[in-house]
């Protein structure tokens, strides 16, 4: 069974934030990359706000690598707020956390 990703977008002064709603895994890792690069390839600072999100498999993991390292490589900013519960931990875990800046919510980004 397939496991639902949805995403809000919303501009707040010169950042982009969307809102990750669900959970990202292997049925719906290529949908969630594409939707991030997309929002990075329009925005100049883009904010993944992760207080919605449940969960990120490994292949949700290599989602968010690639749109940190596409960030990277044209100048702009990606980062993370909102993290919590079994998303933080993963994130720990695997020390994704060490490679981005998080925030505690969308309304500390400046």
């Amino acid at each position: 069974m397939a496991t639902s990703i949805e995403f809000q977008e919303v501009a707040q002064g010169n950042w982009t934030i969307l809102k990750a709603i669900g959970q990202i895994d292997t049925t719906n890792a290529a949908v969630a990359e594409k939707t991030l690069l997309d929002t990075l390839d329009k925005s100049q600072n883009l904010a993944l706000d992760m207080s919605q999100l449940k969960y990120t498999s490994s292949a949700g993991l290599r989602a968010l690598l690639r749109t940190g390292k596409k960030a990277k490589k044209t100048k702009k900013q990606f980062v993370f707020c909102g993290v919590a519960g079994m998303v933080k931990e993963i994130l720990e875990d695997s020390g994704t956390d060490l490679l981005f800046q998080i925030y505690e919510s969308a309304a500390d980004l400046q």
